[in-house]
């Protein structure tokens, strides 16, 4: 491969990372933006957590919590959080789950290659979108 060939196999393969750094941080963002919030089976609370499950409100609805023995009041609201993060979780997981799908064939390109050159074109290819099936005729 000439030298001009292997600074353009360069310059597709600094693309593709900069497309990877960007979906990355385009999730980190969309973490730090999301609030979930779950309330209670009984509605007599709301709590609300950020992106990484952090307690971010309580809400009280009416004061039926008044009526509720202090443990119970306190087992109520780590149940509630406990959901709520969970929830937060799924939410996290979903968006690394997207990112991931979109370049999970990277090990297997990495175990595959014979030559940088098809290792460089499995990158390239995982980047820029192309299935599986296209990724495997090029390298036959």
């Amino acid at each position: 491969m000439s030298m001009l060939g292997d600074e353009e196999l360069l310059a597709e393969m600094r693309a593709a990372l900069d497309e990877a750094e960007a979906a990355a941080d385009r999730v980190r963002r969309r973490v730090a933006r999301s609030k979930t919030t779950v309330e209670d089976k009984k509605k007599v609370l709301s709590v609300t957590v950020g992106g990484q499950g952090e307690l971010t409100r309580i809400t009280f609805n009416g004061d039926a919590y008044r009526r509720l023995a202090p443990a119970e009041l306190a087992d109520l609201i780590v149940t509630t959080a406990r959901t709520a993060r969970e929830g937060a979780e799924r939410k996290t997981m979903a968006g690394a789950a997207k990112l991931l799908a979109d370049h999970a064939g990277l090990g297997d390109v990495a175990r595959s290659a014979t030559t940088m050159e098809e290792l460089f074109e499995g990158v390239i290819g995982l980047a820029s979108g192309k299935d599986d099936r296209q990724r495997g005729r090029a390298a036959s």
